[in-house]
């Protein structure tokens, strides 16, 4: 657990260092800086994330998509409310992409297991092809970046990984299909239009 939640202090503290300093939060009662927020958000975490191991285990609590789902608005909120509002600083162009891509990578996988597990109980989603699978939904993400009509390329990655499926070279269930292929469709045009 410790591992998990330092983390994301540290990568935020890398990430943002130059504006640390500054007033991340300010209103007419409350003024924040950059250190306390992130101080802040790595404990909000850890506060998640330690009620929901105890809820599971204490009060059986089922580990489920919905429950999934619930801490991930729980952890996004804490950050978006902890997060710098700055008018008038720029986003750098690379962090909506590498937002996409974790989505892509690290929520999708975890979102199909969830969901696979409250169907039927198990879920292949994380074994062995784990990264197999990110790799295929990040490369069809990336065809969408192609210029001009090349990206629908992208749509032929998605075929061709439709026809391994049928052709049962690939072990994948409906919801990885439905699931996977739907977020890569959504972040990668969400991508190219953030990059148009």
């Amino acid at each position: 657990m410790f591992v998990h939640i330092i983390t994301h202090p540290i990568v935020s503290v890398i990430l943002t260092w130059p504006y640390l300093s500054w007033n991340w939060v300010d209103t007419r009662g409350l003024k924040l800086n950059g250190w306390v927020c992130v101080a802040l958000i790595a404990i909000f975490h850890w506060l998640e994330d330690e009620w929901r191991v105890w809820s599971i285990q204490e009060t059986g609590s089922p580990d489920s998509t919905g429950f999934f789902l619930w801490d991930q608005v729980v952890h996004l909120t804490m950050i978006l409310a902890f997060s710098p509002t700055i008018p008038s600083a720029p986003t750098a162009s690379w962090v909506f992409p590498l937002l996409c891509a974790v989505l892509l990578a690290h929520f999708t996988s975890v979102l199909i297991f969830f969901m696979e597990n409250d169907l039927w109980g198990k879920s292949l989603v994380l074994s062995d092809g784990k990264y197999r699978f990110i790799g295929e939904r990040l490369i069809g993400a990336a065809l969408f970046l192609l210029p001009g009509a090349w990206f629908l390329l992208a749509f032929l990655w998605i075929g061709w990984i439709v026809y391994l499926h049928y052709q049962k070279v690939e072990d994948r269930t409906w919801v990885h299909m439905v699931v996977g292929n739907a977020t890569v469709v959504l972040l990668g045009l969400l991508t190219r239009g953030l990059l148009s």
